[in-house]
């Protein structure tokens, strides 16, 4: 795979494979190759199988590359789970020149990610909460400003370094080097949320097949992030049991008749649902799809709930996380369309709740303006906002220089 201008990012879901290629065409993104193959080899965001979940990934880029017919020059994964955690730090620098520049703003992250983490813990995004510079606190961009002492607080998202060798492992088996692994989580963030609504306060939530990420802003700045090893599978799952058939035709049902609230179906609504080997198939109630899927996404909301009840803010600070969601929640990914939904987070967060759709590019946009496709979307553009320093940096050294050392570094087991 020679460097060339195509953008290729791949999200490695717990139920399907996507691989996205962009490029820039007229100084604009246009999505030019799609491919989608199912998941193998991985549970509940994590790889627990490297050779197959190495063969889901080929396919899904094969796909894409087969359609758009461009070098690819820079390539994103993701990431997502339960290991993800977030954790403060804080960093100092003096000022040299008596004024803020880009290589003291650098300098001050670098040492905001001196924090003594645990040997099984790797950063993998390093997100600003404030500078200060001198005594003048809540800055977000210091860039120019007077003083002789820059502060920097943050927030480090981390994750476990096993989980992160064996993904990027499946790419080092295809010969391809990853120039970034993204939080899933972010990603969507990044093409789901609109600038009012971080400005405003808001909670994301991904809802995808085997977990569930979620992230929240607020004053602009993303503030804390989590992710919940319960998903959309565990919903199949679940009908599958208590209709006594498949998976594959638990999983057509949830999609097509599925709903999650009782107060929506009518009583004489029956559904026709086949039966496991050749036993025939079987009228059921909708009723009862909604008294199965009501009480496991109540369950997960209540999870969502407790997780932003502890939340701590700098400096032991406690309060309550939804005063600061002014403009609600937004929910998104694959199970985020099922009716009663967003009726329900309303209902059990006292939020107003939307579904969150990807923008619509250019190019082949129709085929993935759903929600299942936000964190591919959202990489895609995430990668489109940071092509340009990363490749200055490919002829020099620089912050992501050094993060794609450390990718091979941690890969080597560093």
């Amino acid at each position: 795979m020679g460097k060339g201008k195509g953008i290729l990012v791949i999200d490695v879901g717990t139920t399907k494979i996507c691989a996205l290629i962009g490029e820039e065409r007229e100084g604009n993104l246009w999505i030019t190759g799609i491919g989608v193959a199912p998941s193998r080899g991985l549970k509940k965001g994590i790889i627990i199988n490297i050779d197959e979940a190495t063969e889901s990934i080929k396919s899904a880029i094969e796909k894409a590359q087969a359609q758009a017919k461009v070098n690819i020059g820079l390539i994103y994964t993701s990431i997502a789970g339960s290991h993800i955690k977030t954790i403060p730090g804080m960093g100092v620098v003096a000022l040299k020149e008596k004024q803020v520049t880009p290589v003291e703003v650098e300098e001050v992250l670098q040492a905001a990610q001196a924090v003594d983490l645990p040997k099984d813990r790797v950063i993998l995004h390093v997100i600003p909460q404030e500078f200060i510079v001198d005594q003048q606190r809540g800055i977000l961009q210091p860039l120019g400003m007077t003083g002789v002492r820059l502060e920097a607080h943050v927030n480090l998202i981390t994750c476990n370094r096993s989980t992160l060798q064996n993904l990027l492992k499946c790419f080092e088996n295809l010969e391809l080097e990853v120039d970034g692994v993204i939080f899933q989580g972010l990603a969507s963030a990044e093409a789901i949320l609109t600038p009012e609504e971080k400005e405003l306060g808001v909670a994301l939530l991904d809802f995808g097949g085997g977990t569930t990420d979620v992230v929240v802003y607020w004053d602009g700045v993303l503030r804390y992030v989590f992710s919940l090893p319960i998903g959309g599978e565990l919903l199949t799952n679940d009908l599958a049991v208590g209709l006594r058939t498949s998976k594959k035709e638990a999983e057509k049902i949830k999609i097509q008749k599925g709903v999650c609230l009782r107060e929506l179906v009518e009583d004489e609504e029956v559904i026709e649902v086949p039966g496991i080997g050749n036993r025939p198939p079987r009228k059921v109630s909708k009723r009862f799809l909604a008294e199965i899927l009501e009480p496991r996404v109540k369950e997960l909301f209540e999870f969502v709930e407790k997780e932003l009840r502890n939340y701590v803010f700098k400096e032991g600070e406690m309060f309550d996380i939804k005063s600061k969601m002014g403009s609600g929640l937004v929910i998104t990914g694959g199970s985020s369309l099922l009716p009663g939904l967003i009726y329900l987070a309303d209902q059990m967060f006292d939020l107003p709740t939307r579904v969150g759709y990807p923008p619509k590019l250019s190019g082949l946009t129709e085929e993935i303006h759903h929600p299942q496709f936000a964190t591919a979307v959202g990489m895609l553009l995430y990668g489109y906002r940071f092509k340009e320093k990363i490749i200055e940096v490919e002829k020099g050294e620089g912050l992501f220089g050094k993060l794609k050392k450390k990718f091979l570094k941690i890969l080597q087991g560093g």
